[in-house]
């Protein structure tokens, strides 16, 4: 028999973009077709996160709605990292979690021993009702199973834990749950600028040894159009394929000379160097070219 609607949230945990793989919407119409009438079905009033709009943190109000409705739905469909993330957290705290996904999802060898309903990707008429009702219906026996020794889908006694996770408690003007979830949010920024601070340190981090065969290359590649150009003052063809090497020189520098000039001044004006002598053995060249062909035709 459906509860009455009056603060009987069920918090709806699943992909809210669209995966690679699924069409446009996908998982909103799910959510609408399949979740949404399940929760209504069972007496509860469905939301996701993107439904939580009521403060400008956002993600405060999302991790306090995650913690505090009596009850919840994971769809595991697509394994999304942020989904597994929320779920963990309501587990810790051993909240009630009813666990779906789509028919053939593969388990996830953590989870495995979960109890789960799945659904039909495909959304036909009646198969939609079907997967409806059996949602429904395990809403309805994760909520009688709650207060059971045994639980229902509870990592804490699956595992024997002999308590779930706490908030920690605060006194004087810091307490209630409010504060608790401010604080715990401040906690995880913290970890996630300090995460980003390191991937942006090593992301700008100089390999000493990047680059010194690539600028080989073109000290070789230099080298070699040098040498036909300067043994091609009557050959025209000597002159032409010593400009193409100066070209590929040129070009494989485009390559090379930002690094380079990231580096030390020593590398910066090793690269440097390279562009002049380049630049000056095509202006030599032709000029070459230019003197024999006026030549011939002379």
């Amino acid at each position: 028999m459906p509860k009455a609607k009056e603060d009987n949230d069920c918090f709806v945990i699943m992909p809210i973009s669209d995966p690679d793989g699924y069409e446009t919407g996908h998982f909103q119409h799910v959510y609408d077709d399949i979740i949404s009438p399940a929760c209504d079905n069972a007496g509860y009033n469905a939301i996701r996160a993107d439904d939580v709009l009521q403060t400008n943190l956002i993600h405060l109000d999302v991790l306090k709605r995650l913690l505090e409705t009596p009850m919840a739905i994971c769809d595991l469909s697509t394994r999304n990292p942020n989904v597994l993330f929320e779920l963990g957290l309501r587990q810790a705290f051993d909240k009630s979690v009813v666990l779906v996904q789509e028919k053939d999802t593969p388990q996830i060898f953590d989870i495995a021993p979960l109890r789960y309903t799945e659904y039909r990707k495909e959304r036909v008429y009646h198969e939609v009702l079907e997967d409806q009702k059996a949602i429904a219906k395990a809403l309805e026996a994760t909520a009688d199973a709650a207060n059971a020794p045994d639980g229902l889908n509870s990592i804490v006694n699956l595992l024997s834990l002999t308590a779930p996770a706490a908030l920690k408690e605060f006194h004087g003007e810091e307490n209630g749950p409010m504060m608790q979830v401010v604080m715990a949010e401040i906690g995880a920024l913290r970890n996630e600028f300090r995460v980003a601070l390191r991937e942006r340190r090593a992301s700008e981090a100089v390999d000493p040894h990047e680059g010194i065969l690539e600028l080989e290359r073109v000290r070789h590649a230099l080298r070699e159009a040098e040498h036909h150009i300067l043994s091609g003052d009557n050959d025209p063809d000597r002159l032409r394929h010593g400009l193409r090497l100066c070209d590929e020189c040129m070009e494989l520098s485009e390559h090379v000379f930002p690094r380079a000039r990231r580096r030390t001044p020593t590398w910066r004006k090793e690269a440097e160097m390279l562009q002049h002598q380049i630049s000056v053995l095509r202006e030599r060249a032709n000029n070459l070219l230019n003197r024999l062909e006026c030549k011939q035709e002379s």
